[in-house]
């Protein structure tokens, strides 16, 4: 009788609100086919550290159909980096009888999953996820929709109520990496000022822009700046995080923001950095959907002994679909904004990106209009 399948599935890097949703996918078509299934917890670290492998295959899994979070945790190791991580790999392979690898993950777990393959041919398939979408080929990450709706909903929420309240500046810091997807999305929440980390800013322009949107508003301003912002003349401070792909990463630059908008202008300057908060909270119906079919796809590709390949999300004619495509479009870093998303002289950006969004998250109408028109009559202001 011919054995049946094997598989170890693991996340990789940051949390995203898809990845139990995507889980959930991998552990239920492997259950369909009769396949054995082993979770990995805490990332690569479970096959080349100390971790732990549970056996997924009789363990009931429903509660996470729907829900946010990481039952299987993660981590940033890089099995590559570590002494003799490779041998540990294939000792785990060899031990658990496994016949493919599912990693689901962002740019860095997506890049080493590539190499794994390529250079030790390891039976190994990467599935996308990442709050910060920037990854390549697939037309959004799982994780982001749902991020970027709570961005936004952020967004409405401290300039509606928060802001005009108090007649303060407020300033939202975002997670992002070296892409502004994410803190491009606080604009649907009616942010006046986005500043992505693509491009340098000069902080001329951003204390004019702020004192102009403040007043214009009726004394009340947000700001959306992701944490890798670039603004000539103030600096973040770097992250003390562990991280095994040898990234530096740069955080609180709001903080510095901060201290010139309140020397240059005057104006009581508030900071709000919900970081985590964005990946965590349950997933939106996109992200819970495409989870759940982008974990069958990943197993379907080991039953057809497709190994080395991702899965990525096309769209085309107004609907979603999945496609196979080789690793080896991992192997490099991937999609940033570019001028016709960002205008960087409004500091805002623009319809090509707003209409990608909407793509979606729908048309969910995060600004309150008649709330907005009767703050303005309470201002004096009747248009």
């Amino acid at each position: 009788m011919k054995r049946l399948k094997n598989i170890l599935v693991l996340n990789g890097g940051g949390l995203s609100p898809s990845l139990n949703p995507t889980l959930y996918g991998v552990a239920s078509r492997a259950k369909k086919l009769h396949y054995k299934i082993f979770g990995g917890i805490g990332g690569w670290a479970s096959l080349v550290q100390h971790g732990e492998i549970i056996d997924l295959t009789k363990l009931n899994i429903e509660i996470i159909k729907n829900r946010g979070g990481a039952l299987l945790r993660s981590s940033r190791t890089n099995p590559i980096k570590i002494p003799g991580g490779i041998d540990l790999l294939k000792e785990k392979i060899k031990k658990y009888q496994l016949d493919g690898l599912i990693a689901i993950g962002g740019d860095d777990t997506l890049m080493a999953a590539a190499k794994l393959h390529k250079d030790y041919q390891l039976p190994v398939i990467g599935l996308p996820k990442t709050v910060d979408n920037d990854l390549p080929l697939t037309y959004f990450a799982p994780g982001f929709p749902t991020a970027a709706f709570y961005a936004a909903k952020l967004a409405a929420e401290t300039k509606q109520d928060s802001a005009y309240t108090y007649s303060r500046v407020y300033i939202i810091e975002m997670y992002g990496a070296m892409s502004g997807w994410l803190t491009c999305a606080a604009a649907l929440g009616g942010a006046d000022i986005i500043i992505p980390p693509e491009w340098q800013f000069d902080l001329g322009q951003i204390i004019s822009l702020v004192k102009k949107k403040y007043e214009a508003n009726g004394n009340y301003c947000v700001i959306a700046v992701s944490k890798e912002t670039r603004i000539k003349g103030i600096n973040g401070r770097p992250e003390q995080q562990p991280d095994g792909f040898g990234n530096i990463r740069n955080e609180y630059v709001s903080l510095a923001l901060q201290e010139r908008i309140q020397s240059q202008l005057g104006l009581t300057t508030k900071i709000i950095i919900p970081m985590n908060y964005l990946q965590s909270g349950n997933p939106i119906k996109l992200d819970i959907e495409i989870g759940h079919k982008l974990g069958q796809a990943g197993v379907d590709l080991i039953k057809q002994q497709q190994t080395g390949q991702a899965v990525i999300i096309t769209y085309a004619n107004k609907k979603f679909s999945l496609k196979g495509v080789s690793l080896d479009h991992f192997m490099y870093k991937g999609e940033n904004l570019d001028n016709s998303q960002f205008n960087r002289k409004t500091m805002q950006p623009t319809t090509k990106y707003l209409n990608y969004l909407n793509t979606l998250i729908g048309d969910f109408e995060f600004i309150d209009n008649e709330y907005q028109k009767l703050c303005r009559k309470i201002r004096g202001k009747s248009n």
